[in-house]
């Protein structure tokens, strides 16, 4: 009868003494799990790692605790390279994630590198506009002599949450180049074990060019269809004073100043009548070759990399012979190598 009696005891002792241990480390395992799920599901671990090189930086990453690194990369001048090479091209590229990926295709390096040329894709994601590329160019400097844009809801003056964190917030600087440090962690542990990170929405920016390289696994292709919208003319109002002041800012003749519509479904901002409207009351041509067959990768928004390819080909053979006069070589070389 004493057994029982004296492992109820020892039973007891041990709880007394363990007890509270097991409690704590419990607890522990529970906040570190958490916020190990945090880490995975908000942060810029919810990104893949697998187009850091030494010419890119992640410009996005579509996670609630990281969103928006490109706005400040360039406003701070937290990636100096991406600046500097910005402001030596001879020829930017203005607009928003249209912009980018529409013109992020081999066509476009093959052109300039074959008329000895420098280009640089100036656009930036949450349907930017002039509200930010304005000072963001003016501070810039940029010796280039010939613009495209991309009139895609762009000569607007409502100012979007990142233009206006970057621009106008209280500590905003601080925030981005933590999330510039942690590109650091974010690129040793992912590459080292690939499946600690997610496959969130991301994009690449190339320092060199500016393009953009799509980071995630998007599958929603779709077909853009052919449409034929009405001109709101309420809009080409609205629009062309602003379009006017920001174009006489960059300090180019207008005839080197070249506006185009990347083709997409959905949402469209302004329709092609509608811009094509703007650029005849601004006394500029519309660029924008409309191809059958393009596609977008993510249901309707962006040209996917073979439509963007074809887009820039057809736009090349339409605009590089101006282009080349506004660079001073009169058609010297051919207007669109293959």
């Amino acid at each position: 009868m004493e057994m029982p009696k004296t492992s109820a005891i020892l039973h007891s002792v041990f709880r007394l003494q363990f007890g509270p241990l097991f409690y704590t480390l419990a607890i522990f395992a529970v906040i570190v799990a958490t916020f190990g799920f945090h880490v995975r599901r908000d942060s810029i671990f919810a990104c893949p790692a697998k187009l850091y090189d030494g010419n890119s930086y992640l410009g996005y990453c579509g996670a609630t605790a990281y969103g928006d690194y490109d706005h400040g990369a360039f406003w701070f001048g937290l990636e100096p390279e991406a600046r500097q090479h910005a402001a030596a091209a001879d020829v930017l590229f203005i607009g928003n994630s249209r912009l980018q990926f529409g013109f992020s295709a081999p066509a476009l390096g093959r052109w300039f590198s074959a008329n000895n040329l420098k280009y640089y894709l100036v656009g930036f994601s949450h349907f930017e506009n002039s509200t930010f590329l304005g000072p963001l160019l003016r501070g810039l400097h940029p010796r280039a002599r010939a613009y495209v844009i991309n009139v895609d809801d762009f000569f607007v003056d409502n100012v979007t949450d990142p233009g206006n964190d970057v621009m106008h917030g209280l500590n905003t600087r601080a925030r981005y180049e933590t999330k510039r440090t942690w590109q650091t962690v974010h690129r040793i542990v992912c590459t080292w074990q690939p499946s600690l990170c997610g496959d969130a929405i991301t994009f690449y920016r190339q320092r060199e060019t500016g393009e953009w390289q799509q980071g995630w696994a998007a599958a929603r292709h779709q077909v853009l269809e052919p449409t034929d919208p009405p001109v709101d003319y309420e809009s080409v109002a609205r629009m062309k004073p602003i379009a006017e002041r920001f174009i006489s800012d960059l300090g180019v003749d207008r005839s080197c100043v070249f506006l185009t519509l990347v083709p997409a479904a959905k949402p469209v901002s302004t329709n092609r009548a509608t811009a094509s409207a703007l650029a005849q009351e601004l006394g500029l041509d519309l660029i924008s070759p409309p191809l059958e067959g393009l596609r977008t990768f993510d249901d309707g928004c962006h040209l996917d990399a073979d439509s963007a390819e074809r887009f820039v080909r057809a736009f090349l053979e339409i605009s590089g012979p101006r282009m080349q006069r506004c660079l001073g070589l009169d058609g010297r070389v051919a207007a669109n190598p293959r």
